[in-house]
């Protein structure tokens, strides 16, 4: 990795925020918010988050991608989605696989599940670790301390977890630019 890079982005929003994505960094405005005061103002969280990215990076290197057929991948999704909600005594409507540029997973206000279909390249783990998110926020919509302490209940490797993941993002992103200029 050459480096973390950045993204300005100017959209309709209310409020301006960072988002980290592998290894760049997405200062999200409002049209009339200058962006480099977002990124004063959130000066040691960057600090720490550029630190994670750099590790992520390092790890992208290392990591192996797990082959898996749609179908295959799909299946165990619908498995895991299903046990999950069970075990948090929730309600699932519909369980999504899609193409999604910027997340693992969602979840909408109907009970509706969606997990990127680039997840079919990760150790098992790691999809479980999306579909319990996905899942805890029809118990818990906010990423709020009730939210937190559920998944680190579940998974108390969280944190290694979103490592790992962040070093997928990356890993996979390189592939697609690799393919694409093949």
């Amino acid at each position: 990795m050459s480096g973390i890079r950045y993204r300005i982005i100017r959209r309709r929003v209310k409020y301006p925020r960072l988002e980290i994505w592998g290894n760049e960094i997405w200062i999200i405005v409002p049209g009339n918010v200058d962006p480099w005061r977002v990124v004063r103002q959130n000066r040691e969280w960057l600090i720490r988050q550029i630190e994670i990215a750099r590790r992520a990076a390092e790890l992208s290197g290392k990591i192996e991608l797990v082959p898996r057929t749609r179908r295959k991948f799909r299946s165990l999704i619908e498995r895991v989605v299903q046990e999950y909600a069970e075990e948090l005594g929730v309600e699932v409507n519909r369980i999504f696989v899609r193409r999604v540029k910027s997340a693992w997973g969602s979840c909408s206000g109907r009970g509706n599940i969606t997990i990127n279909a680039a997840a079919q390249w990760l150790p098992e783990r790691l999809v479980r670790y999306i579909a319990y998110h996905e899942v805890c926020h029809l118990r818990r919509w906010r990423h709020d301390r009730e939210f937190e302490r559920l998944v680190r209940e579940k998974f108390p490797d969280h944190e290694d977890l979103d490592l790992q993941l962040q070093a997928y993002w990356i890993k996979l992103r390189e592939q697609d630019k690799a393919c694409s200029k093949s």
